[in-house]
């Protein structure tokens, strides 16, 4: 394709990846706060899960995750870790491209404000407190 075609093609891919691990968060937060699913049993899920139409590489890390103890604490990796996410820029391009050419990308779009959010660790105790 024209220049710049390959890294137009990675950035759509990364903002597909936001959209995909949006969707893995929003259904561990289902199953663990609604439904409450121990991290044991969230493995097995997942194990599941990876096993039919799910089987991606993103599913098997956060199945994977599941598995691993924090040894300070012994609590659950996933329960010790910062729940911060970073963001290097592709997702929110994918979004302003999306714009740019009248392309609704809601999932890849949310997925970013989520992020925006996430960040905000502080406001977000804060606000808890409220």
């Amino acid at each position: 394709g024209p220049d710049g075609a390959g890294h137009y093609v990675k950035m759509v891919h990364n903002g597909i990846e936001y959209g995909d691990m949006q969707l893995i968060c929003e259904a561990y937060d289902l199953l663990q706060n609604v439904l409450g699913v121990t991290t044991e049993e969230l493995h097995e899920i997942f194990t599941e899960w990876n096993k039919g139409e799910l089987d991606s590489y993103l599913i098997e890390i956060t199945r994977d995750i599941f598995a691993k103890y924090d040894p300070e604490t012994g609590k659950p990796m996933v329960d010790v870790i910062l729940d911060s996410a970073g963001q290097k820029g592709t997702g929110k391009w994918t979004s302003q491209s999306s714009l740019d050419l009248g392309v609704p990308l809601s999932i890849i779009t949310e997925s970013v404000f989520t992020r925006f959010l996430s960040a905000m660790k502080e406001e977000r105790v804060a606000a808890s407190k409220v």
